[in-house]
């Protein structure tokens, strides 16, 4: 706006700066207002470039601003109330300046931007400090951006303090020279990325082959487990059934020689116990022909008693427990635990022994 008004004339932005030429004339030593009859051309003169910056500045704001200057009457009155407006009093000023000069002293380049993005940033700090009245010399604003690249950037920061004059360097020439430098950088990034892809794809395969020898040889080492097991376990039976025959035979034995001290109840003979009397299946027998017969009502006198009897009778025998062959080929859990901890041991020994000739 200022650049505007001063290309108009700079008479006019002189006028806005420190207001109208008023003509006055002296009487008896005092300063007092000529009258319109009374103007000569260069009062005129004065006159109409008031009106002039008036009319820029009327024609340069909205509906809004227009109503908060519309009472004014000069152009530095309206001048004036727009800077308070968008600038603050005196002590707004201050604060804005105070902030701004805090973001400038802990500027630093962030790491997901670039030089370009970093520039923008530090010229917006500087611009709004200058509009402000707070201005640093181009030395000042080189070494700060000097400061703040990150370290990655160390080696081209020396190099550009070591060959170049900073009291000379502008702005402009540092700022191409740093781009420069992050173009050469993002090449060597792309070739450095693109052989980790490489490496990382060659070093996948090894893996997978690695593993899937490493599966091999487990599937190996679980049949040859597999099959040792089942050979324990053959070994286990066989033993115990060598000794349940041995313990079969002795309990014959002990068997035998106790009967040969027993006496049956039922016909009072050593050698054997009541229920393997031959006298009691003889009776029992009888008493089931008869039975047979009172069903058929061959003799009808005596059904009912011969029936009770031998529902008495079949209702003894009925008491009496069948004992159930016994298997010989079944283990105890304690049996299966002890071989299953054995082969367990034993698959540990081998695995290492199996690491070590591996490596």
């Amino acid at each position: 706006m200022i650049m505007h008004i001063q290309s108009t004339g700079y008479e006019v932005w002189k006028i806005i700066c420190e207001g109208p030429k008023v003509p006055t004339k002296t009487i008896d030593g005092l300063l007092v207002p000529k009258l319109e009859s009374e103007w000569t051309s260069a009062n005129y003169k004065d006159i109409q470039l008031n009106a002039k910056a008036a009319n820029m500045l009327y024609c340069a704001l909205d509906a809004i601003e227009f109503n908060r200057i519309c009472t004014c009457t000069t152009a530095k009155e309206i001048w004036d109330k727009l800077v308070v407006t968008h600038e603050g009093t005196t002590q707004v000023k201050e604060s804005r300046v105070s902030l701004l000069v805090h973001n400038y002293e802990l500027f630093k380049m962030k790491p997901d931007e670039n030089i370009s993005q970093m520039f923008t940033r530090f010229i917006d700090i500087i611009n709004s400090l200058k509009s402000l009245g707070k201005t640093y010399t181009n030395v000042e604003i080189v070494r700060k951006v000097l400061r703040s690249l990150p370290k990655s950037w160390e080696n081209k920061v020396i190099a550009v303090i070591e060959a170049r004059d900073l009291s000379t360097l502008s702005l402009d020439e540092l700022m191409g020279s740093l781009l420069t430098h992050e173009i050469i950088m993002q090449e060597g990034q792309e070739e450095e990325d693109k052989n980790k892809k490489k490496g990382i794809a060659f070093k996948y395969t090894i893996k997978s082959q690695e593993e899937e020898k490493d599966a091999s040889e487990e599937d190996e080492e679980m049949a040859f487990i597999t099959k040792r097991f089942k050979r324990f376990v053959k070994k286990k039976q066989g033993v115990r059934k060598f000794f349940r025959k041995d313990f079969n035979k002795d309990f014959q034995k002990e068997e035998s020689h106790k009967k040969s001290e027993v006496i049956c109840y039922e016909c009072n003979k050593p050698g054997h116990y009541k229920s393997e009397c031959p006298e009691l299946k003889k009776q029992f027998k009888k008493d089931k022909k008869k039975a047979m017969i009172a069903a058929r009502g061959e003799d009808s006198d005596d059904s009912n008693s011969e029936t009770d009897i031998c529902k008495s009778e079949v209702t003894k025998l009925c008491l009496m427990a069948l004992e159930d062959e016994v298997n010989d080929d079944s283990f105890t859990f304690d049996e299966l635990q002890t071989a299953f901890d054995e082969l367990h041991d034993e698959f540990k020994k081998l695995s290492l022994k199996s690491n070590c000739q591996r490596k």
